[in-house]
């Protein structure tokens, strides 16, 4: 990895561990003023992996999905004020896991996949990871017992999160070294997800529930994208 991108790398460490120590501490103050600077330093460490080696539309993808992910950060942050701002950053989510999801799926259409498919006897699994999300999906969308345009609205969110698990879990049966990132980063961010969830809609809070939900939300973005980066570095 290159220097600049390993500095980049322990700067996003740094502010993150930052955030979930004084998360955990109790404090909520600080913490509002950092959230802005955790997806453009991830960001950052990633550009500076790929470029100028690898500038195509794939880490175009990655970048635009990682700016979706710091303006919903950004809106979540005014969830209290009004519900409006929790939906729009949901929606900012939603759109990021798009993009994200293009480029994993773009790995599993290429030739140098398609050459190394899972063997016959895994390839029903394909098929059943690629169905599951539509089972899982809506129910962890109506667990929250939300009003219904709202549930399909999770729904929908819901999908494009087990999607992304269910390429990683694709991944792993060809024997991709790095599909594991891929599942347990999308598995985090349900996690983070439902105990965001369970106080939008249930009224359901625990202690350190903050520094959890950002703990586990950093440790998937960080999976996530260092996947990426090695899906578009052919790595």
């Amino acid at each position: 990895m290159k220097k600049s991108a390993r500095i980049a790398g322990f700067v996003f460490l740094a502010i993150a561990l930052t955030d979930v120590i004084l998360l955990t501490a109790g404090n909520e103050t600080v913490p509002i003023y950092i959230k802005p600077f955790l997806m453009l330093s991830l960001l950052a460490a990633a550009l500076l992996a790929l470029l100028p080696e690898h500038k195509g539309k794939l880490t175009t993808l990655m970048a635009i999905g990682l700016l979706f992910h710091n303006v919903g950060d950004i809106l979540l942050l005014f969830d209290k004020r009004s519900f409006l701002f929790f939906a729009l950053g949901l929606g900012c989510f939603f759109i990021g896991h798009l993009f994200y999801l293009a480029v994993f799926r773009s790995g599993i259409r290429s030739k140098a996949v398609a050459e190394s498919a899972a063997p016959k006897g895994k390839k029903g699994w394909e098929t059943v990871a690629m169905i599951a999300p539509l089972v899982l999906g809506p129910l962890v969308a109506i667990s929250f017992g939300a009003v219904l345009p709202m549930t399909i609205a999770l729904t929908i969110y819901s999908l494009a999160l087990f999607y992304i698990m269910a390429t990683g879990i694709v991944w792993a049966l060809r024997g991709k070294p790095f599909a594991w990132r891929v599942i347990i980063g999308a598995l985090l961010f349900i996690i983070s997800d439902v105990l965001i969830g369970i106080l939008v809609f249930d009224g359901i809070t625990f202690p350190l529930r903050h520094a959890a939900v950002i703990a586990t939300y950093l440790a998937a973005e960080w999976l996530l994208v260092s996947a990426m980066v090695r899906t578009i570095s052919g790595r």
